[in-house]
């Protein structure tokens, strides 16, 4: 199996977790004495095995793939089996969150950074970087017993991404540029036999399995499914009456809901550990064992071992909190600012206070982003013009954003590379971030955007400025809006009017997706990369993703048919974005993100204002094969770099 040229640059993430303070052992496990005396006799959970013998499941040999194909996870002692995880949700705005948790990959990142065969089995790639030849699992199958076979990746690009049956743009991943005329042309995908699948592309495309493992991370979908439900293959009318059936509007929402969104939905073949059982919008949503799941542990075991998930719906954080606090929370991520509350109550609670490292750049509940390409054409001059943006940022006291936004749990800063992180730049930490408001006036007065009589910022027609901040229910929700407050007050005192609204992050995801946002203030898609070469969308707009770059993304993905074209420092990201992907050595691949780090740096489109603090999470003590610490990131999948089907629920003391 041949390694990519990304792979082989040396990860920075080891110094990152060290930097934190973090020391981690892959596979780390439980060590108690529960964990050293587990029975691993059984080879399935006692469910599934009263089902095989009441005739309603085949045997344990004809649900797994057999050995040598079946993925081995990691762990150094076995699990027991059963058991419920007791999560929270806010219906349907947590579907990311359980996606990400229970998400199960083609290929995935490892903590290092690099990536590895996940559904996969394994890959080969051609001296020239333009081949991929992705090797599947013989025998695994989706949940509802289907044979999965390469049929279903050919489907997912040909009948799901190529007409854009689930909403999304052909990703990005699937293109490759031609060195010389810039032309970005799609790769093929074709079946080479039942269990093997090649994507082969016009030019060289060095970080294909990267940007898969970021993009289009499933890169299959369960042919069986769709051919008896979307108008290709049974019809417009009668796709428009199983979108009713279903409960969908029309068929649009069915694609987009069953392809996209897919894993909360009831009856969707899935190859993920747990399959759901009843609508997320529940008050208790529920998640039951996969019973043809393919992984198994270092004993041959089935995996998991919890039997389900049960995500219960609370109406605001604060009810998350309660319910952390008293035992009924098994696994998830709170606010930094409650760590002394629940550090206090860490006993009673019967759980355990653990700091994950971040990549992101700043503190995301502390960040800004100025749509460059917001629709009004005032508005857009001023967020692409520099001065605004540092004005904006040294308007700002970064000390009182620190002290009520984020209890002086992190320092002020400036949006920046953090160290032990490719491109870490102490003094680039410091741009922009000193509080002078007088400069601030004098860079407002050079925008064209003066005082009028009442003391109020107005553009050259005399209309006043004014900026709607714009927040997501996110699990960050408080700390945006103190955030919105202060910057309020600091931009207010400069004659610039705000009002702040809160959206969903499905609505703010759309309006993203439309470019109809102004100025988001918060986590949603902000720049949390550890490496450019490895996820670029927050920092390269490669499609309608990070907020900072609006339209940008669309204008690059359709080739400059739709969008808006961007500046040439901005065409200049998507240059060297576009030369690491065909780039055939270490070298160039490690300059190009440089570059792209550099050129940010220059820019600053996201504007910070504190440093990034590690992700708060609680695990219960009866919750095992969870490292205390860890990376939370996008490239990490948040919670998910747990996996937790390798965990398990310890009874007893």
């Amino acid at each position: 199996m041949k390694k990519t040229n990304v792979q082989r640059i040396i990860s920075t993430v080891s110094a990152l977790l060290l930097g934190a303070g973090i020391v981690f052992a892959a596979g780390q496990a439980d060590t108690s004495a529960a964990a050293k005396t587990v029975s691993s006799s059984a080879k399935e959970a006692p469910s599934l095995t009263a089902l095989v013998k009441a005739g309603k499941l085949p045997p344990l040999d004809q649900r797994v793939p057999p050995a040598g194909e079946a993925m081995v996870s990691p762990m150094e002692k076995p699990g027991v089996y059963g058991g419920t995880m007791r999560l929270t949700s806010y219906g349907g705005d947590s579907k990311w969150k359980v996606g990400k948790l229970t998400e199960e990959p083609l290929f995935r990142f490892k903590l290092d950074g690099t990536i590895e065969p996940n559904v996969a089995k394994g890959y080969d790639i051609s001296p020239d970087g333009k081949v991929y030849t992705i090797y599947l699992r013989k025998g695994m199958k989706w949940s509802d017993g289907v044979p999965f076979t390469s049929d279903d990746v050919v489907f997912y690009y040909n009948d799901m991404c190529v007409p854009k049956t689930f909403g999304k743009s052909l990703y990005n991943c699937f293109f490759s540029t031609d060195p010389v005329t810039g032309k970005k042309e799609p790769c093929t995908v074709e079946a080479v036999d039942k269990y093997t699948v090649k994507v082969s592309f016009k030019h060289t495309n060095a970080t294909f399995l990267e940007a898969l493992a970021n993009d289009a991370k499933w890169f299959f979908a369960p042919k069986h499914y769709y051919e008896k439900i979307l108008p290709a293959f049974i019809g417009e009318e009668a796709a428009k009456a199983k979108a009713k059936e279903l409960g969908y509007s029309d068929v649009k929402a069915m694609g987009k809901n069953t392809g996209y969104y897919y894993w909360p939905i009831v009856g969707r073949p899935t190859l993920r550990a747990w399959v759901a059982k009843n609508d997320i919008e529940d008050g208790i949503f529920t998640m039951e064992r996969n019973p043809y799941y393919w992984k198994v542990d270092k004993d041959g075991r089935q995996l998991p071992y919890i039997d389900t998930l049960s995500f219960v719906k609370v109406s605001d954080y604060s009810q998350e909190l309660l319910k952390v606090m008293a035992k009924e929370v098994d696994f998830g991520a709170l606010n930094l600012a409650d760590f002394t509350v629940l550090k206090e109550n860490e006993r009673i609670g019967d759980y355990k206070v653990c700091a994950w490292g971040t990549t992101a750049w700043a503190e995301r509940s502390t960040t800004v982003h100025f749509n460059q390409t917001i629709k009004d054409p005032k508005y857009r001059k001023l967020f692409q013009n520099i001065n605004f943006r540092q004005a904006m940022s040294i308007s700002v006291d970064r000390k009182e954003i620190a002290e009520l936004v984020m209890d002086g749990l992190t320092e002020p800063s400036q949006s920046a590379v953090q160290e032990g992180m490719l491109g870490y730049d102490k003094k680039w930490t410091e741009q922009w971030a000193e509080y002078d408001v007088k400069k601030a006036e004098k860079l407002l007065d050079g925008c064209g955007i003066k005082r009028n009589g009442a003391g109020k910022r107005v553009f050259s027609d005399g209309t006043p400025v004014v900026l709607e901040l714009q927040l997501t229910e996110l699990e960050d929700i408080r700390q945006c809006e103190r955030t919105a407050e202060l910057l309020s007050k600091f931009w207010g005192a400069l004659g610039i009017g705000t009002t702040v609204k809160t959206y969903s992050r499905d609505l703010m995801t759309e309006k993203i997706n439309a470019n109809d946002h102004t100025v988001l203030v918060g986590p949603m898609n902000g720049i949390v990369t550890f490496n450019p070469a490895l996820r670029s969308n927050t920092v390269v707009p490669t499609q309608n993703y990070a907020p900072w770059a609006g339209a940008y993304g669309e204008w690059y993905a359709t080739s400059g048919k739709s969008g808006v074209e961007p500046p040439a420092e901005v065409k200049a990201l998507m240059d060297i974005y576009d030369k690491i992907k065909g780039a055939t050595n270490v070298a160039d691949v490690e300059k190009g993100a440089l570059d792209i780090i550099n050129i940010h740096k220059k820019y600053q489109w996201e504007i910070g204002f504190c440093r990034s603090a590690p992700k708060l999470v609680i695990k219960s003590n009866r919750l095992q094969n969870i490292p205390d610490t860890l990376i939370w990131c996008e490239e990490y999948r948040d919670l998910g770099i747990a996996h937790i089907e390798n965990s398990w629920i310890k009874t007893g003391k």
